[in-house]
């Protein structure tokens, strides 16, 4: 077992940032040339890489029809660059001790190895239950859902893996747990995001529905011809019907009391450009539209890449619907900009209609997203230390 402890001291200040070396394995990864930067310049060869040859030795895909052929190559990159960015987190992590001898290296490079095993085979009973249950291997919706449950499996495993080498004091575990989690999701988010737009550049396997993100997409840019006022109107109705809501029982008490504190400013501070805030989003919003119709992820800042990972899950979650399900609220609020009717009730209602799809929502999907909202606030909202 590899601890943790000594490596984290350094840290116990919230300082994990997300680091380079992420960002470098995952494009090293991701593209077909190698990157020149540092250790990571190396050419990848599959035939010699331990971890891809573990991944490969398992044959996810044995006599599945689901994902045979190149889908199975697909799998098989996914599962590498989601074990080698978070590889590539421990080894960030380590690095920052005095590890100079040989045998701890090798310890250092394969330290999320058994962790790997047993996220393969549990990919390999949800691949047999998808086989049986999917209509056709290229399902656009099946296969987004089999993205994000392998996802916030490497992701509940990572911060497992974590938190049992963790020691020291409650409150400075705490700290860094919560640091290492944010890393964490972001990184996986990050490599879904990727593999998605891989999936459908490259397999023509696409994302049929994104009703979420077109409906905020039409919301946020409704903000351009809005007065100041009426949008700081808007947002006192959305901040008022949150706190009836459930939301705030899902992030911790700093984080809830800090976006309550963000939202009364926008909604009555002069002080505040409420419009332009939403403006900003609104462009983050375009970002994901362009992506989905480009058929190209780019990184962008972790803020960025939260904000699309949640689109996404929230797109996945609406994706079986039929016709547009926030027809009646887009109704209700145009109809507000142009007379001023009173909108409290129809964003309630949407909120608990919102609530309601996510109780329905199976328990790792709902943890994976409860995970990217929490991270997001936390690196948005939460005070600096």
């Amino acid at each position: 077992l590899v601890s943790l402890n000594d490596a984290v001291k350094v840290n116990m200040q919230g300082a994990l940032s997300f680091g380079k070396e992420v960002m470098d394995t995952i494009s090293h990864f991701m593209q077909k040339s190698p990157i020149v930067s540092g250790r990571r310049s190396m050419p990848f060869s599959r035939e010699t890489d331990v971890l891809y040859l573990i991944i490969k030795s398992t044959y996810l895909c044995r006599d599945l029809e689901f994902c045979d052929g190149k889908l199975e190559q697909f799998l098989n990159d996914y599962i590498m660059v989601q074990t080698k960015s978070i590889e590539a987190i421990f080894e960030g992590i380590l690095s920052q001790k005095d590890l100079g001898n040989e045998e701890t290296q090798i310890v250092k490079r394969l330290i999320f190895e058994e962790e790997l095993k047993k996220c393969l085979r549990e990919i390999r009973k949800l691949l047999r239950f998808i086989n049986v249950k999917a209509s056709a291997g290229n399902d656009p919706y099946v296969w987004t859902e089999l993205i994000k449950k392998i996802s916030i499996m490497f992701q509940t495993a990572a911060i497992e893996f974590a938190s049992k080498r963790l020691e020291g004091s409650p409150k400075d575990i705490n700290e860094v747990k919560k640091k290492l989690k944010q890393k964490f999701v972001i990184a996986t988010a990050i490599v879904e995001g990727k593999f998605e737009s891989k999936l459908c550049a490259e397999y023509d396997i696409c994302i049929k529905s994104y009703e979420c993100t077109k409906a905020l997409d039409t919301l946020l840019g409704s903000f351009k011809e809005m007065k100041e006022e009426n949008v700081k109107i808007f947002i006192r109705y959305v901040s008022e019907a949150l706190i009836e809501s459930k939301f705030y029982s899902h992030v911790s008490e700093v984080t809830a009391n800090e976006l309550q504190i963000i939202l009364n400013d926008m909604a009555y501070s002069d002080n505040v450009p409420t419009k332009e805030v939403l403006l900003t989003i609104h462009r983050t919003v375009e970002d994901r539209l362009n992506s989905l119709i480009n058929k190209k992820h780019m990184i962008n800042g972790r803020d960025v890449e939260l904000v699309h990972a949640i689109l996404s899950d929230m797109d996945h979650i609406y994706g079986k619907h039929s016709v547009d399900p926030f027809h009646t609220f887009m109704s209700s609020f145009f109809e507000w900009s142009r007379t001023g009717a009173r909108l409290g009730t129809p964003v309630r209602t949407l909120l608990k209609e919102i609530t309601d799809e996510l109780s329905e929502l199976e328990a790792d999907l709902s943890l994976k997203l409860v995970n990217e909202v929490r991270a997001f606030l936390e690196i948005t909202v939460d005070p600096e230390k």
